[in-house]
Formats: structure tokens, C-alpha cells, sequence
């Protein structure tokens, strides 16, 4: 018997449905034998399987706009908001849940309406007794920002508590699709899912997907969110400039919100710049980094740039290379080419010494306490 198969997709995965094909009773088995030897298909030698995407055309590079630095500046920055669809938010109330005092440290639960249904937290941490020496905002990579604060200890090796110890206010923003907000639809219990880092369910990545249907980015609604907790930061707390200190996808955006500020004094950004290619293509990152269409108009030494003159760190690990067990892989071939382009934006500003390149021996894909420190000492 000859059967015709369809499927659905619910909400427990792909469902087939069977039905008699014309002229067959729906009760008969149906037929699974093959219609032709599988020797049939084509074989993977008979195929050509080396393709090498073509580079991007990086029409907005600044290689090719050298005359006029701020004039490129200005039509790369219009372009990169118009990738990452970053638009400026609406202000945001903001409300403390909670305070608790240890080792030092005043911390601050605080929740952040953004609309849409949606709420996110972020943690302000104080040193107890003294008048903070300065403002850092603290991203946090994959994982949860607990890492960060230090419930727990991970790659991020708490460098936003280990800097409230050392006399900053620290802001730790939790981002879009990790920890508490790693399904922005946990509040429909199943009927729907927007996750991202929610290992439970397997790398679905749907936060990111729904947003590519809808002509928006992760990266780029990240930005927006940590542009609102900057300007609560200055009305509320009183704040005039920040510093920032990111690593991995933190480090990522740690460069491309400054872009977007006015505010922000000095960039630390761990574990990113190097093209995005490598980072695609051989890394198997995943893909809140991702832009779509980027690589038509620029890379990241170019997005760099545009924070010229603002002093920036580049930070890695010794050890973070490609390699079959590592898919952060940051510090890679294409850094230093990365680096020369972003040393030629900022001379073109009067700043190449603004750019400073640090390596940490024997170190990983993790946050160097110390020369975070030292940086912004």
C-alpha cells in the first residue's frame, strides 16, 4: 500500500500523520520497503565539498573611507544601528527588590520594566562605607551573571564583586536569554518558548531565531537594555561617566554599546575583535554574537573604532586558540590584523596609544582580575 505522510510541529516536536493514500484502506500497513537501492544516491565523493564563502565586501571599512575619520564614522555607526536594530529606548522605572551586605559589598536587586511583558534584573553593587571610586557596567558572557556577582565562581571569576571590593560601584546587568531570562516566555508555561541559553530543552536558540523573522538582534535589544540601565544610572544614581568591562559575548558588547553612549569613558573588553568569520566558521560560537549581514559592511575592528578616542583594552588568554575543545577560540589568527586596523582608526583620531593589546600567560577564556584593575587604575 502506498501511504501519504505529513507532519505538524506541536508543542512536544514533530508529529508524522498517516493517511491511505486514493484507492487503499487506512487499516492496511504501510509499505516501508525501498522504492531504490540506496547505492543510488550520490556519494560524497562524487561531490565537490570545499566551499570557501567569499570574503565580505566591508564596504564601510575604514580602509576605504580614510579621508574624512568623521564622516565615516558617522555612516558607520547609522549602518551598524541599522544591522543590529538599535533604536533609543524609552526611559525605564526601575525598582529595588531587595539589598543585602557581605564581605564589604552593598548589593542591590533591582528590576527593570522594558515593555512588552517583559522585566530584567540587574544587581548594583557598592563598596560598604566609602565613596565609590568610579562607575564600571559589568557584562557578563555566556552563563548567568551570578558569575559575575559572585554566587558563583566561573570564567568570570566575579570581576564585578572583585571591583565593588576594590572601591567601584559596579552594575551587573543580567542579559536577554541567560539565567533567570534564558526563555523571555517562561510565563506561558509551554505554550511557547523564546530560550536561548535553557540547556534543559537542548540549543534551541529561539530568542535569536524569532528575532531574525522580526527584523531584530539579541546583541542589538542587549544594547538597547544596557543604554536604559546607563541613563538610570545617571538621573537616578547621579552618575555623569562609566567605564565598561566585558568578556567573551560581553566583551562583544562591551565594544558596540559604547557606540551607541556618550557616557562611557574607557572600554575593557575580554575575549573578542577578531573577525567574525573564524568565529562562525571554525569556533562554533553561538549565535547571540551574530549580526546579519556585517560582513557586507564591516568587522569588528571597524565597530572598535568607532569608540575612538576613548581608551580600550583588548584582553585574552594565552591559550584561548582554535582547537577541538575550545569554541571561544578568541584569540585567533585574525586579532592581530584586527588590531593594526583598529591602531590605524584611532591614529587617524590622535589616539593610537588609546588601543592597548593584553595577554594573560597561561591563561584561557577567562576575566584577568588584575589587569582589569590595573586598566582602570
Amino acid at each position: 500500500m502506498h501511504t501519504t505522510r505529513r507532519t505538524f510541529l506541536g508543542t512536544l516536536g514533530v508529529v508524522p500523520i498517516i493517511t491511505a493514500a486514493p484507492g487503499h484502506a487506512a487499516d492496511e500497513p504501510p509499505d516501508v520497503s525501498s522504492v531504490i537501492d540506496p547505492s543510488f544516491l550520490v556519494r560524497r565523493e562524487e561531490l565537490e565539498l570545499d566551499y570557501r564563502p567569499p570574503d565580505g565586501a566591508r564596504r564601510l571599512s575604514f580602509a576605504k573611507h580614510r579621508a574624512d575619520p568623521k564622516r565615516w564614522r558617522d555612516l558607520c555607526r547609522q549602518k551598524l544601528a541599522e544591522l543590529c536594530a538599535i533604536s533609543t529606548p524609552a526611559p525605564a522605572d526601575v525598582k529595588e527588590v531587595r539589598k543585602r551586605s557581605s564581605r564589604g559589598v552593598i548589593f542591590r536587586a533591582l528590576v527593570m520594566p522594558v515593555g512588552d511583558g517583559l522585566s530584567i534584573p540587574a544587581y548594583l553593587l557598592e563598596p560598604e562605607g566609602k565613596t565609590p571610586r568610579g562607575t564600571v557596567m559589568a557584562i557578563q558572557g555566556h552563563g548567568e551573571v551570578e558569575g559575575v556577582i559572585g554566587v558563583l565562581d566561573d570564567y568570570h571569576h566575579r570581576f564585578g564583586f572583585e571591583l565593588a571590593r576594590a572601591g567601584y560601584s559596579v552594575l551587573c546587568p543580567a542579559l536577554r536569554g541567560f539565567g533567570v531570562l534564558r526563555d523571555l516566555a517562561w510565563g506561558t508555561r509551554g505554550e511557547r518558548c523564546l530560550d536561548y541559553w535553557a540547556w534543559d530543552r537542548g540549543p534551541q536558540f529561539t530568542l535569536v531565531t524569532d528575532g531574525f523573522i522580526r527584523g531584530r538582534t539579541l546583541i542589538g535589544q542587549t544594547v538597547e537594555d544596557l543604554l536604559r540601565w546607563e541613563r538610570w544610572l545617571c538621573q537616578v544614581r547621579k552618575i555623569e561617566k562609566l567605564d565598561v568591562a566585558g568578556i567573551s559575548y560581553g566583551g562583544d558588547v562591551a565594544v558596540l554599546y559604547p557606540v551607541f553612549s556618550s557616557r562611557v569613558r574607557r572600554i575593557f573588553a575580554s575575549g573578542t575583535l577578531g573577525s567574525f568569520a573564524p568565529v562562525f566558521g571554525r569556533c562554533y560560537n553561538a549565535p547571540a554574537h551574530c549580526v546579519p549581514g556585517i560582513l557586507e559592511w564591516m568587522d569588528r575592528s571597524d565597530m572598535a573604532g568607532l569608540n575612538a578616542p576613548r581608551p580600550i583594552a583588548l584582553h585574552y588568554g594565552e591559550l584561548d586558540k582554535p582547537g577541538p575543545k575550545n569554541n571561544s577560540a578568541s584569540y585567533n589568527e585574525t586579532v592581530e590584523p584586527a588590531l593594526r586596523e583598529l591602531r590605524e582608526i584611532y591614529q587617524a583620531f590622535g589616539a593610537e596609544q588609546a588601543v592597548q593589546l593584553k595577554v594573560t600567560p597561561g591563561g584561557a577564556h577567562e576575566m584577568d582580575l588584575v589587569a582589569l584593575r590595573e586598566f582602570l587604575a
